[in-house]
């Protein structure tokens, strides 16, 4: 197996993949256009003979962090050894740009703490927030782990993000 970067050709079937993954929750839904505007951000790992296995997209907010998104690998290869490649190469071309902190949400971070990603607050990462998790459906009752490896942003408090605490909500005196 090996890893490349995706190319327009690889669009129809990152889409078909990620949509196996969307009914069960697995994945956010991702249209056929968006993939293809933002296929800069895939990586793709194929067979020796290039058969398409799987992919995962970097994307990149700034020096300061970016986002392991849309992982996903064909069942019937699972277990061989294809997500582990995506994942590593995604984190060299974050450490290649420089790039300080990379995260990615999960419901499996068994998997991610092999590649020493650690368990980190999802409001410590506030640009992840304001971009997709104050637009999901999820966003009060998510079920996803937040996960880093390396150093995480140094962010000023926003006032767009979700209280941690019910305590932290005001409460009006009648």
């Amino acid at each position: 197996m090996r890893t490349r970067k995706a190319q327009l050709p690889d669009a129809r079937s990152i889409h078909q993949l990620i949509h196996r993954f969307t009914h069960d929750g697995t994945l956010l839904p991702r249209r056929y256009a968006e993939i293809c505007a933002n296929i800069g951000t895939f990586t793709v790992v194929e067979t020796d003979s290039g058969r398409f296995i799987g992919c995962a997209a970097l994307y990149v907010y700034g020096q300061h962090l970016a986002e392991i998104r849309s992982i996903a690998v064909r069942p019937e290869t699972k277990g061989h050894g294809a997500g582990g490649l995506l994942v590593r190469a995604l984190l060299d071309q974050a450490e290649a740009s420089g790039i300080k902190c990379v995260c990615l949400f999960t419901r499996i971070p068994n998997f991610f703490e092999h590649f020493h990603f650690r368990v980190a607050e999802h409001q410590t990462l506030r640009d992840k927030v304001l971009k997709d998790c104050i637009h999901c459906s999820r966003r009060n009752a998510c079920d996803e782990t937040a996960m880093v490896i390396g150093e995480l942003p140094a962010n000023p408090p926003s006032r767009f993000l979700p209280p941690r605490h019910n305590a932290d909500l005001v409460q009006p005196q009648l």
